[in-house]
C-alpha cells in the first residue's frame, strides 16, 4: 500500500514526507483494519515532523504520521464484536499512522460515522471534538451561563470548541486574525470575535462579561497568549492549555502573581491522557452530532501524495476549519 512517511526530522520542516510503498498492516486482537477514505490534518503532525521529544519518543525512522481518519472496516481482529467489514467509522489514531491507504485502529476507540456525513467530514471529528470535550468538560467543567474564550477559533479544534461550548449553554468569545475568520466563527456560534492583531483581547473579554472576565479560556496558542490570559480571566477562572501554537517553541513566561491574584486554575491536556476515556466520550458525543449539528467545516481536500503542500498550507493559517487528505 501507499503511505506518507517521515524519513528525517527538521525543525524548519525542510525534510519532506515521502510517498512510500509499505506493507499493509494485519489486525491483531481487538483491532480494526480500516480502508482509509479521509485523513484529518492537525498541528501535531508538524510537531512530529520537527522531532519534538514529547511526540516522537519511542519512534524509529522512517515512520508514518497522522492522528485521525475515517474509512470503511476492511477486517476485524480476534475478539471484535461491535463492528463488521463495511462499517463506516472514524477514530483517533494513537499510533499516529493515518497517512496511509490502510491503518489499524483499536475497536474500542472507533465510532460509527453518522449516515449524513461524508468521509471527509467524519475525518474531522475525533481530534477536534474529543479535544474540545477534554478541555471544556473533563478539565474546565464548564457549565451553563459561563463565559468561555476560545483562543484561535477558526481552526479545527477552535471551531469544535465554540460549538461544544454553546451546546453546553456557555457564552462564547473567540480570537481570530481576520474579519473573514471572525465571520466564520460567528456563523458557527461565537457571539463575539476579536481580531487580536488589531484589538486587546483581554479588554474585549472584560467588555463581553461586564467587567468580570471570562470563566474559562481554552488556549490553543499558549506560547503567545498565556501571560495575557491572566488579564482576561475572572477570579477563580480556569485556563486550559491545549496547544503551544503552530510552529512555536515549547516555552513561555508568565506572572506568577497573576495566577495567584485571580485564584486561577491552570490546566493542561494531552491526547494520551484522554485515550482511556475515548469510548465514553464518543458515547456522550454520539447523540450530539445531529441534535446539536456539530460539524468541523472542511476547507479543502488534497491528495495524500500532496501532504507536504498541505502542511505548508497548515503552517500559513490561510484556511478555515480543517484540511483533509484523501488517499
Amino acid at each position: 500500500m501507499k503511505a506518507m512517511r517521515i524519513h528525517a526530522y527538521s525543525d524548519t520542516l525542510q525534510e519532506p514526507l515521502r510517498f512510500d510503498d509499505v506493507p499493509e498492516p494485519k489486525p491483531g486482537p481487538g483491532d480494526l483494519l480500516v480502508r482509509v477514505k479521509a485523513i484529518g490534518v492537525n498541528p501535531i503532525d508538524l510537531s512530529i515532523r520537527r522531532g519534538l521529544p514529547n511526540y516522537v519518543a519511542g519512534l524509529k525512522l522512517p515512520h508514518l504520521v497522522g492522528s485521525e481518519c475515517s474509512g470503511e472496516v476492511a477486517a476485524c481482529g480476534e475478539g471484535v464484536k461491535n463492528f463488521a467489514p463495511g462499517d463506516r467509522v472514524f477514530a483517533y489514531c494513537p499510533k499516529r499512522e493515518a497517512y496511509a491507504e490502510y491503518t489499524l485502529i483499536e475497536a474500542r476507540a472507533a465510532a460509527r460515522m453518522p449516515q449524513s456525513m461524508t468521509f471527509s467530514q467524519g475525518a474531522t471529528l475525533a481530534v477536534a471534538f474529543q479535544t474540545a470535550w477534554h478541555a471544556l468538560v473533563i478539565q474546565a467543567k464548564a457549565g451553563p451561563g459561563e463565559a468561555v474564550l476560545v483562543q484561535g477559533g477558526a481552526g479545527g479544534v477552535g471551531i469544535a470548541t465554540i460549538q461544544l461550548a454553546r451546546a453546553l449553554g456557555c457564552q462564547v468569545i473567540t480570537t481570530v486574525s481576520s474579519e473573514e475568520k471572525a465571520a466564520f466563527c460567528r456563523s458557527h456560534g461565537a457571539q463575539a470575535a476579536v481580531n487580536y492583531r488589531q484589538e486587546d483581547f483581554s479588554a474585549r473579554c472584560k467588555e463581553f462579561t461586564g467587567g468580570r472576565g471570562v470563566d474559562v479560556i481554552v488556549e490553543l496558542a499558549a506560547c503567545d497568549n498565556f501571560d495575557k490570559d491572566l488579564d482576561a480571566i475572572a477570579t477563580r477562572g480556569r485556563i486550559v492549555l491545549v496547544g503551544m501554537g503552530t510552529g512555536k517553541g515549547p516555552t513561555t513566561t508568565f506572572r506568577v502573581s497573576g495566577v495567584m491574584g485571580k485564584n486561577a486554575s491552570v490546566l493542561g491536556i494531552a491526547a494520551r491522557n484522554l485515550e482511556p476515556h475515548i469510548p465514553e466520550v464518543n458515547q456522550r458525543l454520539s447523540g450530539m452530532w445531529e441534535e446539536k449539528n456539530l460539524r468541523v467545516p472542511v476547507d479543502r481536500e488534497m491528495p495524500l501524495a500532496s501532504a507536504n503542500e498541505c502542511h505548508d498550507l497548515l503552517r500559513s493559517g490561510r484556511f478555515l476549519g480543517k484540511l483533509v487528505l484523501v488517499p
